[in-house]
């Protein structure tokens, strides 16, 4: 169940709310700033990222039913740093994306990591399947710990 959920949280930060923007203003106003990062990243950066993957998953999942619901349907590919991906949902469903997005921001943001930091990090695990092991050996630490 656990390897399940961490597979799960990491295969779906790409899929459905992508990477997180950064904000300016008013929630329309997306400034999308996510410059790469070549460095490794630190144990505390690794642990930082699962522990904002795991606070955000529950919103993503609440996000995702709420959006299917309307839609009564599966939902498109929606992803927060893709403004173009929210135009075709009606108006209830954008603003329930939209807010997700703010929450994941904030999340990321209280982790200690900048959302360009987040980013840099969820880019690079969908090649570097050594960061993803030691993402998924986090997330699975902190699971025990929490039990």
């Amino acid at each position: 169940m656990t390897r399940l959920l961490i597979t799960s949280v990491l295969s779906t930060l790409g899929i459905m709310f992508g990477m997180v923007p950064e904000f300016s203003g008013h929630y329309s106003q997306f400034n999308f700033n996510y410059s790469a990062y070549t460095q490794d990243f630190t144990d505390n950066q690794v642990n930082q990222y699962a522990k904002a993957v795991l606070q955000m998953e529950s919103y993503r999942q609440q996000a995702y039913q709420d959006i299917t619901q309307i839609l009564g349907k599966t939902p498109p590919e929606i992803a927060c740093n893709q403004r173009n991906s929210f135009r075709s949902l009606p108006p209830s469903a954008q603003r329930i994306a939209i807010d997700y997005c703010n929450t994941s921001k904030k999340i990321v943001e209280s982790s200690g990591l900048s959302t360009s930091q987040f980013n840099a990090i969820t880019l690079r695990v969908r090649s570097d399947e050594s960061l993803k092991r030691r993402i998924q050996n986090e997330i699975r630490r902190i699971q025990q710990a929490n039990n």
